[in-house]
């Protein structure tokens, strides 16, 4: 017979615990941001082709929260469920849209604020920056997806800007003052 003994008190079994454990943290994390980003994409102004939402505000505080890689995985999750057709999106929304491309834009802004935060905290200066750049990356794949989907005009023409840029400028300054804020905040908190 071989002596008993318990694979609980294993130094294996308790890194494979330890493991799980983990995984079961970062699985439930990542999912709260998935939920965060659903609850922010129904406080929306219902502005057409692209509504006007608080997403943008939970995309760079749940980069800033969750950390570049988990951050970016709640994004691309939420993206490609609501994509896929759970009806997460803007005002219940799901599938391809006009403002498709912003979710794609998303997934760069919560990537880039995670991993500046992971560097160095970002509070004060340094914070609105982060979060200006941010809030601006998902313009970029924004405005080229409005163009394409709508016809338009070209991205950077007068009508795809005031539909895809222009009514979200102060909105945008607002949650950048929002999103520092809180930043900051936590920062003084924590010292």
């Amino acid at each position: 017979m071989h002596p008993t003994s318990s694979s609980t008190s294993t130094p294996a079994a308790a890194t494979l615990r330890s493991s799980r454990a983990g995984i079961a943290r970062n699985a439930l994390t990542i999912g709260a941001g998935v939920v965060v980003l659903a609850i922010a994409a129904q406080l929306a102004i219902p502005f057409k082709p692209v509504p006007v939402t608080m997403q943008t505000l939970a995309v760079v505080l749940v980069g800033w929260a969750l950390g570049g890689g988990r951050g970016l995985t709640a994004v691309s999750l939420y993206g490609a469920l609501g994509v896929a057709g759970l009806p997460i999106l803007s005002a219940g929304t799901a599938g391809i849209s006009p403002s498709t491309g912003y979710l794609v834009g998303f997934v760069f802004s919560a990537a880039l604020v995670g991993k500046m935060n992971a560097r160095r905290p970002l509070s004060g200066l340094r914070a609105l920056a982060v979060f200006a750049i941010a809030l601006a990356l998902p313009y970029l794949p924004g405005l080229i997806w409005l163009s394409a989907s709508t016809g338009v005009g070209a991205p950077w023409s007068v009508q795809v800007l005031s539909l895809g840029l222009t009514p979200f400028i102060p909105g945008d300054l607002m949650k950048l003052v929002a999103a520092a804020g809180v930043a900051t905040g936590w920062r003084a908190l924590r010292r």
